[in-house]
């Protein structure tokens, strides 16, 4: 019986079946790197030093874990966590979590709005209601990339989210922080 090598790559068509997954894994993770965190983190930062940093880090190692969690719900059930919530419980019960669904959807979209406009006032001396008009004109069109072209809407959302993620990297060398007042909080 003849058995072929193991191979210790990927063929190429995993690959790409691999590379598919990114662009929804883009998108998800804009709602951790987007101006509205950097700027409430900024400001946290700029009024209490290091204290809140394990703060952060922890709630975002969570945020890590449930997202983890629905992931593999839905690879496993192939429904979403709203769906089995909808399906599994008394409709009296869903409403809560639909409600807060929707306090915390609208928190963050506002939260990226005003960082956006912000970030536009900062970084080119805007006001910022032409920081909101400018946010509102890209958030129009990034939005009708998703009714043309999903795959081009993650493709956008990608690079903008490698890009941001970059800045930060290069923002860290440039500030100089004192790893031990980092680790001490």
């Amino acid at each position: 019986m003849f058995m072929h090598p193991p191979t210790h790559s990927l063929p190429r068509s995993t690959k790409r079946t691999r590379a598919l997954f990114l662009g929804p894994a883009f998108v998800a993770a804009i709602g951790y790197i987007d101006p509205g965190n950097y700027a409430t983190n900024i400001q946290a930062g700029a009024d209490f030093g290091y204290l809140l940093l394990w703060v952060v880090v922890w709630a975002n190692l969570m945020a890590a874990l449930i997202q983890l969690l629905s992931a593999k719900l839905g690879l496993a059930t192939g429904e979403s966590l709203a769906s089995m919530l909808g399906n599994r419980l008394p409709r009296w019960a869903v409403y809560p979590y639909w409600i807060q669904a929707e306090i915390l959807a609208m928190a963050t979209d506002i939260a990226e709005f005003i960082g956006a406009a912000l970030g536009f006032k900062l970084l080119f001396g805007f006001t910022l209601m032409e920081g909101a008009m400018i946010t509102a004109i890209i958030s129009w069109a990034v939005l009708s990339l998703e009714m043309r072209n999903l795959k081009t809407l993650q493709l956008v959302i990608g690079t903008m989210l490698l890009s941001v993620a970059l800045i930060y990297v290069v923002e860290l060398f440039y500030s100089h922080p004192h790893p031990v007042s980092v680790f001490e909080g």
